[in-house]
């Protein structure tokens, strides 16, 4: 991942969870490092903090070449990795630290050619 910016980018105040910091940080490396793999050198990875419903939702967006249809079905399938073309590496333990763990969601959205977003929720603290 060389001469990648990575801009964080938090959004309102009080973005209050509580989490399990090793397993979040394995969540957002694994994100992270999966979008450096489709990010050409001199592009960007953005990271998104926002409150909504209720939650805190952190986004990781690449302007890569988005996933084909015929590999989104298979994302968080256990045996998918496509090193060859971008490495989806670890979604589903990503999955279940998030969604199980946390109780929260995670989730992607792409578009061919545009990019791709994965997003996961935290429930805030009040």
């Amino acid at each position: 991942m060389q001469n990648i910016t990575i801009e964080i980018l938090p959004q309102g105040d009080s973005l209050e969870t509580v989490f399990n910091p090793l397993d979040i940080q394995r969540v957002l490396q694994n994100l992270i490092i999966n979008a450096g793999y489709v990010t050409e050198s001199g592009g960007k990875i953005d990271i998104g903090v926002i409150r909504k419903d209720g939650a805190i939702m952190v986004s990781v967006t690449d302007k890569g070449c988005g996933i084909p249809e015929e590999v989104q079905g298979y994302l968080f399938k256990d045996s998918l990795t496509t090193k060859s073309d971008g490495n989806r590496l670890g979604l589903l333990s990503c999955k279940g630290i998030i969604e199980e763990n946390h109780q929260g969601k995670l989730w992607f959205e792409t578009e061919v050619g545009k990019g791709t977003t994965f997003h996961f929720t935290l429930p805030a603290h009040h």
